[in-house]
């Protein structure tokens, strides 16, 4: 990343994720119950981690190849997991639920989306 607003940014959203992921808990049961603690987290997860792969990536590859390895990988993490969890295999969670690979899809949108228009205005300002 060449404008360090860019890494304030996306070490923001993680540091909101990473709250909000201890705020809810396994014990939450406040309003949309079951979509913040079954579908929430699969999407703000793999968001998070695309952005920070981005940190990292774009220091030695460009920046297209960065996006197309960032959500590759992440989206592969994730259908691996889940692919674990049918087998009863306990990653990261124990239930396997065929919606959270839409979820994981979904997180890599919003992360690619991020990308594109609020990280690539601080990038292009250099």
């Amino acid at each position: 990343m060449k404008n360090k607003k860019s890494i304030y940014i996306i070490v923001s959203i993680s540091l909101f994720v990473g709250l909000l992921h201890f705020a809810i808990g396994p014990a939450y049961q406040g309003v949309f119950r079951h979509f913040i603690r079954g579908y929430l987290i699969d999407i703000l997860l793999p968001m998070n981690l695309y952005l920070l792969l981005q940190i990292s990536l774009r220091k030695n590859i460009s920046v297209s190849k960065a996006r197309i390895i960032s959500a590759i990988f992440t989206f592969a993490v994730g259908t691996i997991v889940e692919i674990l969890q049918f087998y009863k295999i306990e990653v990261f969670g124990r239930t396997y639920d065929l919606w959270d690979i839409l979820m994981y899809a979904i997180g890599i949108g919003a992360g690619i989306v991020i990308d594109l228009t609020i990280i690539d205005k601080f990038e292009k300002q250099l």
